[in-house]
């Protein structure tokens, strides 16, 4: 009885250690109820498929811009970059221009130049 015990608290352990990395709990369940504690120590030492939480400073693309000149990123409403100096037009700016300003289906990409 202590053998099938063991077996079982294996596979439960090896489902929870799965799902904590993002694979499917009840399919490693099963490969745990198969081969018990060897399927532990195979999810174990398989990559976690969670994404890494991103810090506040990481650029994403609704908060940052490339700059045109030097390709660094900055935030959307910089009006300089800081890293080259380029001036910039804030996406805010952006989206508040007239539709005239629209040529085609295109607006006007935003202004750029060393100073």
């Amino acid at each position: 009885m202590g053998i099938v015990t063991f077996w079982i608290l294996s596979a439960i352990v090896t489902a929870i250690v799965a799902s904590s990395r993002g694979r499917s709990a009840f399919g490693w369940f099963l490969l745990g109820c198969l081969f018990s504690i060897f399927a532990l120590i195979l999810v174990a030492l398989l990559p976690s498929l969670k994404a890494p939480p991103q810090s506040a400073g990481t650029p994403t693309p609704e908060t940052h811009v490339q700059c045109p000149d030097c390709k660094e990123f900055v935030l959307n409403e910089a009006r300089v970059c800081k890293h080259c100096g380029a001036k910039l037009v804030p996406q805010s700016d952006i989206a508040a221009t007239p539709s005239n300003t629209v040529l085609g289906d295109k607006p006007l990409p935003p202004i750029s130049g060393k100073t």
